[in-house]
């Protein structure tokens, strides 16, 4: 099982949103790596650690998309867009160092983010609700792209096998640790704009 960060070990710190998007980009890397595992348990055949990581990348992609759902309330327009950033490009980094491993040189990072932005369109259009997680169409999609990146010995199974299985567990790994994360950070912004509200201006 992968090892989740559910929370802080300096309690009562608030965090800033870089901070915060960053552990949900080590969270996400954890759940989608899992996920790929999962698949391979189940049978699924992957072939090079390339492959993997074009699977994780699709994972990645639709965890992101699930926290910019999650976090649709909590946070202001321009507040979510630099949580969602920040993680998205943490991710990049950790993609860009599993990339030169397997794959060596390339622009990998920049590809990743062009992918993810990709999704982020397609899912756009997809619902969601918290007590349901995503809708049928939502999970199609990831589990069409899935299906491309595994060999043609198994993918005309897999998109069936995200949709049952395989993208409602990843939402649920994600529901139970994302709480713990964006709380510091909705704390500090509470704390910044009740300081704002509180000041006293001279004339």
């Amino acid at each position: 099982m992968a090892r989740l960060k559910g929370g802080w070990n300096q309690r009562g710190r608030d965090r800033s949103l870089e901070e915060i998007g960053s552990a949900i980009s080590f969270n996400i890397w954890q759940i989608a790596g899992q996920g790929v595992l999962d698949l391979e348990n189940e049978g699924f055949q992957t072939d090079t650690q390339s492959q993997r990581l074009n699977v994780l990348t699709e994972y990645a992609a639709y965890l992101l998309q699930l926290v910019d759902r999650m976090v649709y309330e909590q946070f202001e327009l321009e507040q979510r867009n630099e949580l969602i950033t920040a993680a998205g490009l943490h991710m990049a980094g950790i993609l860009l160092d599993n990339r030169l491993e397997t794959d060596g040189e390339g622009d990998h990072s920049r590809v990743f983010l062009n992918i993810l932005n990709q999704r982020f369109g397609e899912y756009s259009h997809c619902q969601f609700n918290r007590m349901d997680g995503p809708s049928f169409v939502f999970l199609r999609i990831l589990g069409d792209h899935v299906s491309e990146q595994m060999g043609e010995k198994d993918n005309k199974w897999i998109t069936g096998y995200v949709i049952d299985i395989g993208g409602e567990k990843l939402y649920k790994s994600l529901r139970r640790v994302l709480p713990g994360l964006i709380d510091p950070a909705k704390r500090a912004l509470e704390e910044e704009h009740n300081m704002v509200l509180g000041k006293n201006y001279e004339l």
